[in-house]
């Protein structure tokens, strides 16, 4: 596995490293520092997929409500989620064809936070 080490006080990643558990090194302590496995997700095209331009509350409206309350928690402690919602936060709009709002929810189902099929769901309805 790889993780991702981040200063808790600034948001920047440090460091990564390649370990089967985190590591706590000399400057980058687990009380100062984030120690996050990286999940790779392959961005992939979904059969049937389309791309379509939604208000960020049409967007946030395809997630249930359990669902949206689960990857607000959930980003409270993964940086890489945290940077997700800040930068949606920032958009205007959101694309369902982007290839970062791909990434993003395939993310979200990969990690369990939406289930299984989820991802195909929020972005094709």
């Amino acid at each position: 596995m790889i993780y991702i080490v981040t200063d808790k006080s600034t948001g920047a990643e440090t460091y990564r490293y390649q370990s089967d558990e985190p590591i706590e090194f000399c400057g980058m302590e687990f009380a100062t520092h984030d120690h996050t496995e990286f999940v790779e997700v392959a961005v992939s095209v979904i059969e049937g997929s389309f791309s379509r331009v939604l208000t960020k509350l049409e967007y946030l409206r395809r997630f249930t409500t359990e669902e949206r309350v689960t990857i607000r928690a959930a980003a409270k402690s993964e940086p890489v989620l945290e940077d997700y919602l800040a930068m949606m936060e920032l958009a205007d709009e959101i694309n369902t064809g982007d290839a970062d709002t791909i990434a993003a929810v395939q993310m979200l189902e990969a990690v369990g936070l939406i289930g299984a099929g989820r991802a195909n769901e929020v972005l094709n309805a």
